[in-house]
């Protein structure tokens, strides 16, 4: 657990996304939610410590920060228009015979916890298309849509703490997944996010950094685009540009018990990336 500041907490080593917190005088904030049962039932007794569980706000809408929604029952879930959807659809994935068996061997603790029926799916209820400001006690939260890694990808900030979490639009020194990102918009997003008035920013995987960091993100995101561009320059197929060696576009590891998963990211990448510059090119011609 990383206190972050006064009232503001991170956990960055749990298998997943950072899920982080605030402590208001009304009660706590939470935002995204462990991916693993365990932890996020730890994580919820954790939390209560400080009051009752007001509000939690996902910012992204893939498995390892919406899962553990499940083990909040009761509490409202706030999301940007496009995660709730995409919630309701990757609910067959949470419940899979697949991902019990991954829990079987890589964290049995979880499996009694798996799909019970105290803990049923916890989707947003509560939703916004561009921003969506909430006052609890004395903090301002403000949810800003500021797509980039996923299309309704969210940041929070609070100003009273100067923090910003930014979900996976940020990954700090952690690799990078750009496996159905639009490439262009997240660089958008980060001269946003390089706007804000920040002491710390949580990033959705890695640690506590601060507004330097981002330079390097969105140079991690320049590398990707311009390795793949290469492959398209040369003539490459998309399954050609898949047997290439994995572009060095990014120097960091997977992070937070995910390694295994290299090859898997770096093709997903590259695909991902191929087809919108294959699309944006012809985009151009057209015009």
């Amino acid at each position: 657990m990383r206190r972050v500041t006064d009232n503001v907490y991170a956990e960055c080593y749990f298998t997943g996304c950072n899920p982080s917190y605030l402590v208001t005088s009304e009660g706590v904030v939470m935002f995204d939610t462990p991916q693993q049962p365990i932890d996020a039932v730890r994580w919820r007794e954790r939390l209560q410590e400080h009051g009752p569980i007001r509000y939690l706000i996902n910012t992204e809408p893939h498995i390892d920060h919406i899962s553990g929604n499940a083990y909040f029952p009761g509490v409202e879930v706030i999301g940007q228009a496009g995660i709730q959807p995409r919630y309701e659809q990757s609910i067959p994935q949470m419940i899979s015979p697949e991902r019990l068996e991954l829990l079987k061997q890589n964290d049995p603790d979880s499996v009694w916890l798996f799909n019970h029926p105290d803990y049923p799916p916890n989707p947003p209820t509560r939703t916004f298309t561009d921003e969506l400001t909430l006052h609890l006690g004395n903090h301002t939260i403000q949810c800003t849509h500021l797509p980039g890694h996923t299309a309704p990808q969210t940041a929070i900030y609070l100003p009273e703490e100067g923090v910003l979490i930014t979900g996976d639009n940020i990954f700090q020194r952690t690799k990078t997944w750009l496996q159905e990102c639009d490439p262009w918009e997240w660089l958008d997003a980060l001269r946003v996010i390089e706007t804000y008035d920040t002491a710390a920013i949580i990033p959705g995987h890695g640690e506590v950094c601060d507004y330097r960091y981002v330079q390097e993100q969105r140079q991690v995101v320049e590398n990707w685009i311009g390795a793949v561009e290469e492959f398209v320059r040369r003539g490459l197929t998309e399954e050609e540009a898949l047997q290439q060696p994995a572009p060095a576009a990014d120097p960091y590891p997977l992070g937070q018990r995910l390694h295994h998963l290299t090859d898997r990211v770096n093709a997903m990448n590259v695909s991902n990336l191929y087809k919108r510059i294959i699309a944006r090119q012809e985009a151009a011609r057209s015009n």
